[in-house]
Protein backbone atom coordinates (compact mmCIF):
# COMPACT_ATOMS: atom_id res chain seq x y z
CA UNK A 1 0.00 0.00 0.00
CA UNK A 2 2.67 2.16 0.95
CA UNK A 3 4.55 1.98 -2.62
CA UNK A 4 1.26 2.49 -4.47
CA UNK A 5 0.74 5.49 -2.61
CA UNK A 6 4.57 6.35 -3.45
CA UNK A 7 4.21 5.91 -7.05
CA UNK A 8 0.47 7.82 -7.32
CA UNK A 9 2.22 10.67 -5.77
CA UNK A 10 5.40 10.35 -8.37
CA UNK A 11 3.11 10.37 -11.17
CA UNK A 12 1.30 13.74 -9.73
CA UNK A 13 4.09 15.22 -9.29
CA UNK A 14 5.96 14.18 -12.99
CA UNK A 15 2.36 15.54 -14.51
CA UNK A 16 2.25 18.87 -12.89
CA UNK A 17 6.31 19.29 -13.81
CA UNK A 18 5.41 18.62 -17.27
CA UNK A 19 2.51 21.24 -17.37
CA UNK A 20 5.21 23.61 -15.76
CA UNK A 21 7.95 22.97 -18.29
CA UNK A 22 5.73 22.93 -21.10
CA UNK A 23 4.22 25.95 -20.60
CA UNK A 24 5.15 28.13 -23.78
CA UNK A 25 2.60 31.11 -25.37
CA UNK A 26 0.39 31.33 -27.55
CA UNK A 27 -0.13 33.36 -30.74
CA UNK A 28 -1.59 36.88 -29.32
CA UNK A 29 -1.34 40.35 -29.18
CA UNK A 30 2.31 40.48 -28.81
CA UNK A 31 3.15 36.89 -28.95
CA UNK A 32 3.77 33.81 -31.04
CA UNK A 33 3.64 30.00 -30.53
CA UNK A 34 7.51 29.95 -31.00
CA UNK A 35 7.84 32.81 -28.01
CA UNK A 36 9.42 31.71 -24.70
CA UNK A 37 7.26 33.14 -21.65
CA UNK A 38 8.41 36.55 -19.32
CA UNK A 39 7.12 34.27 -16.63
CA UNK A 40 5.37 31.30 -15.55
CA UNK A 41 3.56 31.14 -12.71
CA UNK A 42 1.35 28.18 -10.71
CA UNK A 43 -1.37 28.61 -8.67
CA UNK A 44 -2.29 26.13 -5.82
CA UNK A 45 -4.74 23.88 -7.22
CA UNK A 46 -2.02 23.37 -10.28
CA UNK A 47 -2.93 25.20 -12.99
CA UNK A 48 -0.40 27.24 -14.68
CA UNK A 49 -0.52 30.54 -16.47
CA UNK A 50 2.20 32.17 -19.27
CA UNK A 51 2.65 35.75 -19.46
CA UNK A 52 4.24 36.44 -23.40
CA UNK A 53 4.35 39.92 -24.90
CA UNK A 54 7.50 42.82 -25.19
CA UNK A 55 9.50 42.27 -22.26
CA UNK A 56 11.08 45.98 -20.94
CA UNK A 57 12.84 44.35 -18.16
CA UNK A 58 12.99 41.01 -15.75
CA UNK A 59 12.84 42.10 -12.38
CA UNK A 60 12.77 38.91 -10.88
CA UNK A 61 11.20 35.13 -11.16
CA UNK A 62 8.12 36.27 -10.19
CA UNK A 63 7.99 39.89 -11.74
CA UNK A 64 8.27 41.53 -15.38
CA UNK A 65 7.75 44.83 -16.65
CA UNK A 66 5.70 44.30 -19.93
CA UNK A 67 3.73 45.69 -22.38
CA UNK A 68 1.60 44.42 -25.40
CA UNK A 69 1.20 41.13 -23.60
CA UNK A 70 -1.33 38.37 -22.97
CA UNK A 71 -1.21 36.10 -20.24
CA UNK A 72 -2.81 32.35 -20.88
CA UNK A 73 -3.69 28.91 -19.71
CA UNK A 74 -0.95 26.81 -20.18
CA UNK A 75 -2.86 23.62 -20.96
CA UNK A 76 -5.71 25.15 -22.77
CA UNK A 77 -4.20 28.03 -24.61
CA UNK A 78 -7.06 30.34 -23.95
CA UNK A 79 -6.42 33.87 -23.56
CA UNK A 80 -7.10 35.42 -19.32
CA UNK A 81 -5.80 39.02 -20.44
CA UNK A 82 -5.00 40.73 -22.95
CA UNK A 83 -3.31 44.46 -22.76
CA UNK A 84 -1.79 46.80 -25.94
CA UNK A 85 1.16 48.42 -27.04
CA UNK A 86 0.38 51.51 -24.97
CA UNK A 87 -0.47 49.81 -21.79
CA UNK A 88 2.69 49.26 -19.54
CA UNK A 89 2.01 46.79 -16.46
CA UNK A 90 3.92 45.20 -14.14
CA UNK A 91 2.84 41.52 -13.73
CA UNK A 92 3.96 39.66 -10.76
CA UNK A 93 3.08 36.61 -8.67
CA UNK A 94 1.69 37.47 -5.19
CA UNK A 95 -0.19 35.25 -2.21
CA UNK A 96 -3.32 35.82 -3.99
CA UNK A 97 -1.99 34.73 -7.16
CA UNK A 98 -1.30 36.73 -10.45
CA UNK A 99 -1.45 40.84 -10.41
CA UNK A 100 -1.46 43.17 -13.21
CA UNK A 101 -0.36 47.03 -11.95
CA UNK A 102 -1.46 48.96 -15.13
CA UNK A 103 1.56 52.28 -15.04
CA UNK A 104 1.40 55.04 -16.98
CA UNK A 105 4.12 57.48 -17.72
CA UNK A 106 3.80 61.09 -16.50
CA UNK A 107 5.77 63.81 -15.18
CA UNK A 108 6.18 62.80 -11.16
CA UNK A 109 9.42 64.07 -10.24
CA UNK A 110 10.54 67.15 -7.91
CA UNK A 111 11.47 69.27 -11.49
CA UNK A 112 8.60 67.52 -13.68
CA UNK A 113 10.92 64.30 -14.24
CA UNK A 114 8.93 61.65 -16.06
CA UNK A 115 7.99 58.48 -14.33
CA UNK A 116 6.26 55.50 -13.87
CA UNK A 117 2.52 55.72 -11.77
CA UNK A 118 0.03 53.01 -11.02
CA UNK A 119 -3.54 53.34 -12.55
CA UNK A 120 -5.29 50.58 -12.60
CA UNK A 121 -4.73 46.77 -11.02
CA UNK A 122 -6.10 43.65 -11.81
CA UNK A 123 -6.00 40.04 -10.38
CA UNK A 124 -6.08 36.27 -11.42
CA UNK A 125 -7.21 33.91 -8.84
CA UNK A 126 -8.09 30.50 -7.99
CA UNK A 127 -11.65 30.23 -6.06
CA UNK A 128 -12.59 26.70 -5.38
CA UNK A 129 -10.33 25.21 -8.05
CA UNK A 130 -11.47 27.27 -10.47
CA UNK A 131 -9.16 30.64 -12.24
CA UNK A 132 -11.12 33.99 -11.64
CA UNK A 133 -9.92 37.10 -13.85
CA UNK A 134 -11.44 40.06 -11.96
CA UNK A 135 -12.23 43.37 -13.90
CA UNK A 136 -9.64 45.98 -13.61
CA UNK A 137 -9.84 48.48 -10.89
CA UNK A 138 -8.73 51.97 -10.72
CA UNK A 139 -5.80 52.75 -8.36
CA UNK A 140 -4.11 55.78 -8.27
CA UNK A 141 -1.69 56.78 -5.26
CA UNK A 142 -1.19 60.35 -4.68
CA UNK A 143 2.04 61.99 -5.37
CA UNK A 144 4.13 65.03 -3.39
CA UNK A 145 4.22 67.99 -5.19
CA UNK A 146 5.55 70.92 -3.57
CA UNK A 147 3.41 73.29 -3.09
CA UNK A 148 5.90 76.71 -5.22
CA UNK A 149 6.49 74.59 -8.54
CA UNK A 150 2.27 73.50 -8.66
CA UNK A 151 2.19 77.16 -7.91
CA UNK A 152 4.32 78.18 -10.15
CA UNK A 153 2.45 76.17 -13.02
CA UNK A 154 -0.37 77.22 -12.83
CA UNK A 155 0.77 80.92 -13.16
CA UNK A 156 2.11 80.31 -15.69
CA UNK A 157 -0.82 77.98 -17.66
CA UNK A 158 -3.07 81.44 -16.20
CA UNK A 159 -0.55 83.68 -18.35
CA UNK A 160 -1.26 81.61 -21.55
CA UNK A 161 -4.81 81.36 -21.55
CA UNK A 162 -6.19 82.28 -24.95
CA UNK A 163 -2.71 82.42 -26.48
CA UNK A 164 -4.04 80.96 -29.11
CA UNK A 165 -1.32 78.46 -29.74
CA UNK A 166 1.65 76.35 -27.57
CA UNK A 167 5.03 75.99 -27.76
CA UNK A 168 5.27 72.57 -25.75
CA UNK A 169 1.10 71.29 -25.37
CA UNK A 170 2.93 67.31 -24.87
CA UNK A 171 4.53 68.84 -21.23
CA UNK A 172 1.44 71.11 -20.43
CA UNK A 173 -1.25 68.15 -21.11
CA UNK A 174 0.79 65.65 -18.72
CA UNK A 175 1.57 68.43 -15.88
CA UNK A 176 -2.37 69.09 -15.91
CA UNK A 177 -3.12 65.47 -15.73
CA UNK A 178 -0.85 64.68 -12.78
CA UNK A 179 -2.38 67.44 -11.27
CA UNK A 180 -5.81 66.65 -11.69
CA UNK A 181 -5.19 62.73 -10.81
CA UNK A 182 -3.34 64.73 -7.59
CA UNK A 183 -7.24 66.50 -7.21
CA UNK A 184 -6.18 69.74 -8.31
CA UNK A 185 -9.43 71.24 -9.16
CA UNK A 186 -8.22 74.24 -11.56
CA UNK A 187 -5.87 71.50 -13.31
CA UNK A 188 -8.80 69.74 -13.47
CA UNK A 189 -10.55 72.07 -15.02
CA UNK A 190 -8.11 73.41 -17.40
CA UNK A 191 -7.58 70.06 -18.75
CA UNK A 192 -11.14 69.60 -19.53
CA UNK A 193 -11.80 72.29 -21.29
CA UNK A 194 -8.12 72.49 -23.00
CA UNK A 195 -8.71 73.64 -26.28
CA UNK A 196 -11.17 76.83 -25.08
CA UNK A 197 -9.36 77.84 -22.38
CA UNK A 198 -6.05 78.02 -24.94
CA UNK A 199 -8.16 78.86 -28.15
CA UNK A 200 -5.97 76.08 -29.74
CA UNK A 201 -6.50 73.50 -32.50
CA UNK A 202 -4.86 69.73 -31.43
CA UNK A 203 -4.55 66.87 -33.88
CA UNK A 204 -2.93 64.17 -33.97
CA UNK A 205 -0.66 62.81 -31.48
CA UNK A 206 -1.65 65.57 -29.21
CA UNK A 207 -5.36 65.20 -29.81
CA UNK A 208 -4.80 61.16 -28.76
CA UNK A 209 -2.48 62.15 -25.74
CA UNK A 210 -5.17 64.57 -24.51
CA UNK A 211 -8.11 62.32 -24.80
CA UNK A 212 -6.16 59.78 -22.82
CA UNK A 213 -5.48 62.53 -20.23
CA UNK A 214 -9.03 63.35 -19.58
CA UNK A 215 -10.04 59.43 -19.74
CA UNK A 216 -7.53 58.32 -16.83
CA UNK A 217 -8.52 61.50 -14.99
CA UNK A 218 -12.46 60.23 -15.50
CA UNK A 219 -11.67 56.49 -14.51
CA UNK A 220 -10.64 57.25 -10.91
CA UNK A 221 -13.66 58.69 -10.11
CA UNK A 222 -15.60 55.20 -10.92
Amino acid sequence: MKNLLTIIFCIISIAVSAQTNDCGCFDGIGSSKSDKPSLIIEFGNGITVSVCGFEKEKRSENEVLISEFNVFNCKTGKQLVEYDALQNCIVRKDAEGLSIAELKYLPVGENWEWGYVKIGVQQILVKEDKLVVLDQKPEFEKVKIDKKRLDSFLEKIRGLKGVGKLDDPEKIIARLEILALNDNKEAKEVLYDFKSYFNCKIDGAIAEQWKDAVATVERMRK
